[in-house]
């Protein structure tokens, strides 16, 4: 009886070692390593070259206090709201080529973590007022109704409007893997009417416009389009 005891007693002192080194599968085990972080979405799409400051918007994936905003290479201090949320108020002076700027989330150590990209215009430019008047002096003869690549000009109302002959975030019946506008993104590969109205180059699909013979949008009219977009196609 005595010796079944000192075993019982051995075998208790044996597990009480063990569960304070970690080993078995009780609570000193390990726990999985957090998963980095990501960037998923900016908001807003599309800011003005101002020279104030601007408050962004990045949502992902575990953020952790510490970590920084980069506007291209310049970094701006952060609070991070929330596992998946992150606000800077960035300061950008200049456009950068081809109106859009790369936005970097970094770590505490200052490796990135994953960037977006943010449309900069060098002016406020809105449909109603800037763009809407060019489309119908220089493209609404031949768009009009579904013909034509189903875009349709013949209103004010047609052409914001998000059915499939609108402009704004439809994608494309000739570049189906693109958008008409992507808001905030006026490069070419990403904005296919930007495609469209460049002055040279072959577009993804059909020729550039307006056609031949048709009055030809000047240098001031692409660039008031070209900010609209990245302004955020207001």
């Amino acid at each position: 009886m005595l010796t079944h005891s000192k075993k019982n007693l051995s075998l208790i002192a044996l597990t009480m070692i063990l569960t304070a080194c970690g080993g078995g599968s009780g609570s000193g085990a390990q726990s999985s390593p957090v998963p980095p972080a990501t960037v998923t979405s900016i908001i807003p799409y599309g800011v003005v070259a101002s020279g104030s400051a601007q408050a962004l918007s990045i949502k992902g994936t575990n953020f952790v206090n510490g970590m920084t905003v980069s506007v291209d290479g310049i970094n701006f201090p952060a609070t991070v709201t929330s596992s998946t949320v992150i606000t800077a108020n960035v300061t950008i002076t200049t456009v950068p080529t081809n109106n859009v700027a790369n936005v970097a989330v970094k770590s505490l150590s200052g490796a990135t973590l994953g960037t977006v990209t943010l449309g900069v215009a060098s002016a406020a430019i809105t449909l109603a007022a800037d763009v809407y008047p060019i489309l119908d002096a220089k493209c609404r003869s031949c768009h009009t109704g579904a013909a034509n690549g189903n875009l349709d000009f013949a209103t004010y109302a047609t052409t914001a409007s998000a059915s499939a002959t609108g402009l704004i975030g439809i994608p494309s019946s000739g570049c189906p893997s693109k958008f008409r506008v992507a808001v905030g993104d006026p490069r070419r590969t990403s904005s296919v009417f930007i495609d469209k109205i460049s002055v040279s180059g072959t577009p993804c699909s059909g020729t550039l416009m307006p056609p031949t013979g048709s009055p030809a949008l000047t240098t001031t009219e692409i660039q008031t389009i070209v900010d609209w977009v990245a302004g955020g196609a207001n």
